[in-house]
């Protein structure tokens, strides 16, 4: 009986043992498919998110000691607070400004020999297979063992005329390797799919048909050697995030889309169009617009940005809505009247005088009506308003449709809600008088009442203006939003998880392949939103805005 009982303690012990193997067998395998799983956070999988490195230009330089706040390094100081927020450690994270492609091409390719290095040293071999993205979706692939995850960053460095800079350094361009490829093959926008309907490519990036074919080709050159950079990085297993301009022939993980000159040219014409009510105006009582297009460098440049106004505001210059109060444009004028109203705006003289010119401004006695000057971006439109006080015009924008504002013009273009309405009395039809002329609400003559002028740019100089209402609308990129999107995708991508269209902003086509896309809508900015969108983001200072 007693050796029964100490043979069923026996078996009852050999028993327990086994399931006791069994039980840590499974999870040893439970652990082994999460970390293996492509769902797995970084964390989860590698014990760390990674690393990114960033290469972008160096800040651009503009004609006037004003600048506008759209710069490389205050993006890369957000994106840099974003990765940490995400995370990263700031150790891990590198930055690199470059004053031409070949330099951005050395310095990917010095990232990758240190890399390299770093995957020898710890004793590995081989490449990782990288992979290639497809369907709008970009797979992370396995990383070298003991080598950390790493996502690259890459502005390519452009070669922006002096009127491009004007804008500020966050514009989409598009690059090229064929030097017979020129502006007008660079025109057309990229197919887009989901959320986004934006281009990812501009001719605004052409280079200039005055240069030589030397210079041509060496920056074809270097932009093939970046490319080359660039795919070697995929072969290493470095996942790719492009920012603002596209590379024929090359296709990344995700690209980040910014405004080109068009669609800047487009959103200004758009509140212009808006603010005086064109789609209510007619021809016996017309708005007096002025348009003046900065010529760039590439005649086919100034040409597309003038297709991008005319698309909005020649439908009522064709109908008389609109007329030019200089006489440039009239109902018969076409896309291809850029010519007319472009003009070399090199310096604020040459802006104020060009203005001045058209308008016959010497003569103060007799100003023509102006309802609303397009200028482009801050550079002119600050030289508009020097010469328009000058002339003798007062008043502010804040007199003309007060009750339409930028963000109800911003949101009805998003389909948020609908713009008011209601419309104040038009100064060319008021019923008081002075000197047997019409007024407007605070009592000057219809013709010296100020105009609405639109600009770009977000100059800190142009802050004051805004606020006074000298000048209605500047705009700038959301930068903080770019720099979030940017980071969590970058996280997402050395988390060896796949980003798909859904992820981001939808998708865009390049090269003939679907590519998750970053495009956030610019911020329209004047007097009664100024705050929100400029201050408590921390953009300016109230003492910018001189408050």
């Amino acid at each position: 009986m007693l050796k029964w009982r100490e043979r069923c303690r026996m078996i009852f012990s050999a028993a327990t043992c086994a399931a006791m193997l069994l039980t840590l067998a499974a999870c040893g395998e439970t652990d082994s498919d999460s970390a293996e799983s492509p769902s797995a956070s970084a964390s989860a999988t590698t014990g760390d998110p990674g690393t990114v490195s960033m290469f972008l230009p160096s800040d651009g330089i503009t004609l006037s000691q004003s600048t506008p706040l759209n710069k490389w390094t205050k993006l890369e100081r957000s994106v840099t607070e974003a990765l940490v927020d995400q995370g990263i450690d700031k150790d891990d994270i590198t930055t690199t400004s470059s004053k031409s492609l070949e330099d951005q091409a050395d310095a990917i390719n010095d990232r990758l020999a240190e890399r390299s290095k770093r995957k020898d040293a710890e004793g590995n071999s081989g490449d990782s297979d990288a992979g290639t993205s497809n369907a709008g979706t970009s797979n992370a692939g396995t990383s070298n063992a003991g080598t950390s995850r790493e996502t690259m960053i890459v502005a390519p460095v452009a070669s922006p005329d002096d009127v491009t800079r004007q804008y500020g350094d966050y514009v989409s361009q598009s690059l090229s390797t064929d030097e017979n490829n020129t502006a007008e093959n660079n025109t057309a926008e990229n197919n887009t799919d989901g959320k986004s309907s934006a281009s990812a490519s501009s001719s605004a990036s052409s280079s200039s048909s005055s240069s030589d074919t030397s210079d041509d080709t060496s920056a074809n050159g270097d932009v093939s050697r970046l490319v080359t950079a660039l795919n070697r990085a995929r072969k290493a297993g470095v996942r790719v995030i492009l920012v603002a301009n596209s590379i024929e022939g090359y296709t990344p993980d995700v690209f980040v889309s910014l405004s080109t000159l068009r669609d800047i040219a487009r959103t200004q014409a758009t509140l212009l169009a808006s603010k005086l009510e064109l789609s209510q105006t007619s021809s016996e009582n017309p708005k007096h617009v002025e348009i003046l297009l900065p010529a760039n460098a590439d005649d086919a440049v100034t040409k597309e940005v003038f297709s991008g106004i005319w698309e909005v505001l020649g439908p009522y210059y064709r109908s008389g809505a609109a007329v030019s109060p200089s006489g440039l444009l009239d109902a018969h004028s076409d896309a291809d009247s850029w010519k007319a109203v472009s003009f070399q705006a090199t310096d604020a003289q040459a802006v104020r005088k060009e203005l001045s010119n058209r308008l016959d401004l010497k003569n103060s006695k007799n100003l023509p009506a102006i309802d609303g000057v397009l200028a482009m971006n801050d550079f002119v439109a600050s030289a508009v308003v020097s010469q328009l006080s000058s002339a003798g015009y007062r008043g502010s924008a804040a007199d003309i449709n007060p009750q339409i504002t930028i963000g109800g013009i911003v949101d009805n273009i998003v389909g948020n809600k609908d713009l008011k309405k209601h419309q104040v009395p038009d100064p060319q039809k008021s019923s008081g008088t002075v000197s047997g002329g019409a007024t407007d609400a605070d009592g000057d003559t219809a013709t010296d009442a100020w105009p609405i002028v639109t600009g770009y740019g977000a100059y800190l100089s142009n802050i004051t203006n805004v606020v006074d209402g000298a000048q209605w609308s500047t705009g700038l990129e959301d930068r903080d939003a770019y720099a979030k999107e940017i980071a969590k995708t970058a996280t997402l991508l050395n988390a060896g998880k796949g980003v798909s269209g859904d992820d981001v902003d939808g998708t865009t086509t390049m090269n003939g392949k679907k590519v998750p896309l970053i495009e956030k809508t610019p911020v329209s900015v004047s007097a009664n939103n100024l705050k929100k969108t400029l201050i408590d983001p921390g953009y300016i200072r109230p003492a910018d805005a001189g408050l």
